[in-house]
C-alpha cells in the first residue's frame, strides 16, 4: 500500500517477542521459551522457562500479547551444508542437493551465510502443522517458524570472534565468523554471553529466533508459502494495529479541537447571550416609550398644543376691528371638540379656530363685522353661528366661528 511506507519500521514488528524452541525427542516433546525485550535500555532477556505445552506459556506473556516465534528442533529434523551456491535460487538448490526427497512432503528453508555457504533445513510438513495447529489452539499468534539448528544464525551480529555456539542439544562450529557444521552437545552445562547478557545454551536458539524478529532480519528463505505467509499475516496484523491507532488519535485529536472549540464559543454564546438580555429589556423599554409617545404624540397634536400661531397677534388684529356698538365677552383659542369623547387624559382640540362670543342687538352690526373678519389675511372662514336678542345684554348673545390660515 502507498501508506506503508510512511509507517515506523517500529510498528510493523512489537518490541517484545517470546521465542520457542520446540524440540522433538523419541518419546517427548519439550518447550524451551525466551521471552525478549527491546525496550528502555535496550535488548534484555526478560524471562526464560521450561514448559510441556504451548498451554503452558505464562499468562503474563499471553497477556502481553507479544508475538511468538517458533523454533522446531530434534527428532526428524534434516539439515545439509551447501557450499558454492553461486546465486542459484532455492528450487535449483533443492533440485542438487536433495534431489531424491519429495519436496510437497516437506517444509525446507535456507539460511545463507557471507562466505558463499548455506544449510537447507528441512521437515516433514505433518509434524509443522500439527505444532502449528497446537499453538493456534492454545490462542498463540505464530509470527514466524524456523526449522532446525541454522536458527542460531540470528545471533551472527552479536557472536564477533566465538568459535564455538552450544545449545539445547547440539553446538555449532565457527570458522572465519561463519559455522562450518553442527554436532551433538558435549558439555552438560554452557552458557552464551553478550555484554551484559548471558543465557543458558538451553535458550540459546529460542533467543536467536527472537532477535532476528526484534532486529527483521530475515534468516530463511523458502518457496512454500504457508510458513512465510504467518509472518506476512503478523505484519500486516500490525500494520492494522498502526492504522487504528492512528485513526483513533485523529479522532482524539479532532474530539479535543472540538471540545475547545465548543467551550470557547459556548462562554462567548453565553455572553452573548447575557448581553443580549440585558439589550432585549432595554429594547422593550425603548420600544413601550415609542409606542407612549406615538400615541401621547396624535393626542398632543390634536390638542393644538404643537401647532405654531400666533394667537396673540390674531387677537390684538381682531379687537382692532371690533365695533363700537359689540361687547366682546369671550375669546376661545382653538376649543374643545364637544363631538369626540376620548377617555385619554388628553382631549381633541380644534386647531386654527377661534370662538367670539359677546352681546350686541343690533344683527347688521355684527354682519359688518363678520365681513370685516373675512377680509383679514390671517382668516380662511368666519361663520355667524349664534345671534339672538337680549334686552338684558347680560349673557352673550351671539358667537361667532373663525377659521385661520
Amino acid at each position: 500500500m502507498f501508506l506503508d511506507k510512511w509507517i515506523p519500521n517500529k510498528f510493523l514488528v512489537k518490541q517484545e517477542v517470546c521465542a520457542i524452541e520446540v524440540l522433538l525427542k523419541d518419546d517427548s516433546t519439550i518447550f524451551y521459551y525466551t521471552w525478549l525485550k527491546n525496550k528502555g535500555k535496550g535488548l534484555s532477556v526478560h524471562e526464560t522457562g521450561i514448559m510441556n505445552s504451548f498451554s503452558d506459556l505464562p499468562k503474563q506473556i499471553l497477556k502481553a500479547k507479544a508475538p511468538i516465534v517458533v523454533i522446531i528442533n530434534g527428532k526428524g529434523i534434516i539439515v545439509k551444508r551447501v557450499m558454492e551456491l553461486n546465486d542459484y535460487d532455492l528450487a535449483t538448490l533443492i533440485n542438487q542437493n536433495l534431489p531424491t526427497i519429495n519436496k510437497d512432503e516437506f517444509y525446507i528453508q535456507l539460511f545463507r551465510q557471507d562466505n558463499n555457504s548455506a544449510f537447507l533445513s528441512l521437515c516433514r510438513k505433518e509434524q509443522v502443522d500439527n505444532i502449528i495447529k497446537d499453538a493456534s489452539n492454545a490462542k498463540i499468534e505464530v509470527a514466524d517458524v524456523l526449522i532446525g539448528p541454522p536458527a542460531v544464525l540470528g545471533v551472527k551480529p552479536l557472536w564477533n570472534s566465538l568459535n564455538k555456539i552450544t545449545f539445547s542439544t547440539q553446538e555449532a562450529l565457527l570458522t572465519n565468523e561463519a559455522i562450518e557444521e553442527f554436532k551433538l552437545r558435549n558439555t552438560e552445562k554452557d552458557t552464551f554471553k553478550i555484554d551484559e547478557i548471558q543465557i543458558d545454551a538451553n535458550y540459546v536458539l529460542g533467543f536467536s529466533g527472537g532477535f532476528s524478529y526484534l532486529i527483521q532480519n530475515k534468516l530463511a528463505e523458502q518457496e512454500e508459502a504457508t510458513l512465510s505467509n504467518l509472518l506476512t499475516k503478523h505484519k500486516e496484523s500490525n500494520k492494522l494495529r498502526f492504522y487504528t491507532i492512528v485513526c483513533v488519535a485523529i479522532a482524539f485529536v479532532i474530539a479535543i479541537t472540538n471540545v475547545l472549540f465548543y467551550t470557547t464559543y459556548f462562554d462567548k454564546n453565553n455572553k452573548l447571550e447575557t448581553e443580549l438580555s440585558v439589550y432585549q429589556g432595554k429594547y422593550d423599554q425603548i420600544n413601550k416609550l415609542l409606542n407612549d409617545y406615538q400615541s401621547k404624540k396624535g393626542l398632543i397634536e390634536n390638542a393644538g398644543v404643537l401647532n405654531k400661531n400666533n394667537l396673540s397677534e390674531y387677537a390684538d388684529r381682531i379687537g382692532g376691528t371690533l365695533p363700537e356698538e359689540v361687547i366682546l365677552t369671550t375669546m376661545y383659542f382653538n376649543p374643545k371638540d364637544e363631538n369626540i369623547e376620548s377617555e385619554d387624559s388628553l382631549v381633541k382640540f380644534n386647531s386654527k379656530q377661534l370662538i367670539l362670543k359677546g352681546n350686541c342687538n343690533k344683527s347688521l352690526v355684527i354682519n359688518e363685522w363678520v365681513n370685516v373678519l373675512k377680509m383679514q389675511k390671517f382668516v380662511r372662514d368666519v361663520s355667524l353661528e349664534k345671534f339672538n336678542y337680549n334686552k338684558d345684554g347680560i349673557q352673550p348673545n351671539f358667537e361667532i366661528k373663525v377659521i385661520t390660515n
